[in-house]
């Protein structure tokens, strides 16, 4: 028996300790946020002091209008609790470029296994809805092929559209619902809630992590960088934070001031550390159409229109607050406030029509956004992002089939861009020059360290990337803890 360590509770470091606390292990979970198993604590509001306790943006500071923002979940559960519950399987040819054994066949079968055990499904009466039935219609004006059902991770959902932040009825399926239950079940199982990781180290042949604590802090938990230090070593450690978190904590253990009895991590090539993240195309198209959207009804995203390089998914009823940070707003308004910029939001929950974009980034943005470690808190750059070529122009036809006026966003005046789903930053792979090695997602030259969330994908999924994380994750656990070899899976 092993004491495992994982840093993160969201796809990648929840498998992981469903995975080893089954084989027999011990594991300890360290969250950056807090337990939300207490759904009286969510709420179906904007409320601030709610948001910021579950959401993290990079930079904080949005007044200098930085070119790339990132906003992710936190909390026990990880991304889980914030996400829409989409499971897209990646295309095939989303593979291209990968690890030797990386194809859509290969991991079909763990696309499989999370399906089974998240009850994903078809949201069969998608089409009962005003919105998807505008969706559907304006689709067809514009000639793009018929939208189809969304696989969702929900059961008994309610249809209230209030999926994202937190699904306060619990009928969104997460990985606190699962996969922690799962090893919560076993008795092997430690969750640690409010501890965001500091740096790690060896300790002989083991390692230690040490981390500081969260709780007391009033919201963004992920600028934590003082206080007391905690110590905790374990035998095998996972690191989980994704694709902003893990790269910045690796870069922090390697110039970390370590207590004598510890050594720093052995040496591993660190020239694509924090590089080539990658933010997966996302953008948000909205306009205002005359037939009624009701988008506040039905789930967030209950259908999506396949082109290939992405997909167009029809967008739950974009609240006032995200809108405006989006910076939508209709042609003729020549700046972003005053009372003409409050009323083009007029009535958006009924006439709104959004629309979500997910693929393939354009020419020359594609794995451009960085990510450093800045005294203790992550620090992110983006030279360039850009949606997926044609994709704007494919959800504006939909909106102008409908006879509805198309809204501008920030990208377009000033080119600032927006993700959610960034991956990247510990890409995987079999070269000298890779930080983790393919065949089972660990460390080069250390033994017993493993990266496994969405940092370690080498290339965009061109779907919502949480599917793929966690098939890539399952793989990855079959190899670590035997059940497959290294050799069965080419690379």
């Amino acid at each position: 028996m092993s004491e495992v360590l994982v840093i993160g509770s969201g796809f990648g470091g929840s498998i992981a300790a469903k995975r080893f606390t089954e084989a027999g292990h011990r594991v300890t979970v360290l969250e950056l946020g807090e337990d939300w198993s207490d759904l009286r604590k969510a709420q179906q509001s904007q409320d601030p002091r709610f948001l910021f306790r579950l959401l993290r943006d990079y930079p904080l500071d949005h007044l200098p209008r930085p070119q790339v923002s990132v906003t992710l979940g936190m909390g026990v559960g990880g991304g889980s609790l914030v996400y829409s519950g989409i499971h897209l399987r990646a295309p095939a040819h989303a593979f291209e470029g990968w690890p030797a054994g990386f194809t859509r066949a290969r991991l079909d079968p763990y696309y499989a296994r999370i399906e089974q055990r998240l009850s994903v499904a078809p949201m069969l009466d998608a089409f009962e809805f005003d919105r998807v039935k505008v969706f559907a219609e304006g689709a067809r004006r514009a000639g793009l092929p018929p939208p189809q059902p969304m696989p969702l991770a929900m059961k008994g959902c309610t249809r209230c559209g209030w999926c994202v932040p937190i699904c306060g009825f619990g009928k969104k399926v997460t990985m606190q619902h699962t996969y922690l239950a799962d090893a919560a079940a076993t008795g092997r199982l430690t969750v640690l809630a409010h501890r965001k990781a500091a740096y790690l180290a060896r300790i002989g042949a083991r390692y230690r992590v040490w981390s500081w604590r969260t709780d007391g802090v009033a919201r963004d938990y992920h600028r934590v960088t003082t206080g007391a230090l905690e110590a905790r070593d374990a035998d095998i450690v996972v690191v989980a934070g994704g694709a902003i978190e893990s790269p910045v904590l690796l870069e922090r253990s390697l110039a970390a001031d370590l207590p004598d009895d510890a050594e720093r991590l052995r040496a591993f090539p660190t020239g694509r550390l924090g590089n080539g993240l990658d933010g997966t195309g996302d953008f948000v198209q909205g306009g205002f159409v005359p037939q009624r959207v009701d988008g506040f009804k039905g789930a967030v995203m209950m259908t999506h229109i396949d082109l290939g390089d992405y997909v167009l998914e029809d967008l739950h009823g974009v609240p006032v607050g995200a809108a405006v940070t989006l910076g939508a707003r209709l042609p003729g308004l020549s700046k972003d406030w005053g009372r003409a910029y409050k009323t083009s939001f007029h009535d958006h929950g009924r006439h709104m029509l959004g629309i979500a974009i997910v693929g393939k980034q354009g020419p020359g943005s594609e794995r451009t956004i960085s990510v450093r470690d800045d005294a203790g808190n992550a620090a992110i750059a983006g030279r360039a992002y850009h949606p997926p070529p044609g994709s704007l122009e494919a959800a504006r036809s939909i909106i102008r089939g409908l006879g509805g006026q198309v809204a501008q966003t920030s990208w377009e005046r000033s080119g600032r861009g927006f993700t959610v789903h960034p991956t990247g930053g510990c890409a995987m792979g079999e070269g000298p020059d890779d930080v983790v090695r393919a065949r089972d997602l660990q460390v080069q030259d250390n033994p017993g360290l493993h990266v496994i969330d969405g940092s370690v994908l080498p290339g965009n999924p061109l779907r919502n990337p949480s599917h793929t994380i966690a098939a890539v994750a399952e793989r990855a656990l079959d190899v670590i803890l035997g059940v497959r070899k290294a050799s069965d899976w080419p690379s």
